[in-house]
């Protein structure tokens, strides 16, 4: 379950996914997503336009395989 962990100014989740045997911090911000490691303080930073591009790609590959499979099963 992700558990909110500061909401002043800024929101800062905890989710339940693990790296190395550490939470994934997500810091939710206009420009898009910074996570971490819970203790470590290097990031990555996503901007909303990647994830969006990326899910578009997602959507795109899984259209193209249902295609390829029904057209597979009408032969």
């Amino acid at each position: 379950m992700t558990e909110l962990m500061k909401r002043k100014t800024q929101l800062v989740l905890q989710t339940p996914y693990f790296v190395r045997r550490r939470a994934m911090i997500a810091h939710v911000e206009a420009a898009g997503l910074r996570l971490r490691e819970k203790g470590r303080r290097f990031t990555l930073e996503i901007s909303w336009a990647q994830i969006d591009n990326r899910a578009a790609e997602i959507a795109a590959e899984r259209t193209r395989r249902l295609v390829s499979e029904k057209r597979t099963a009408q032969y």
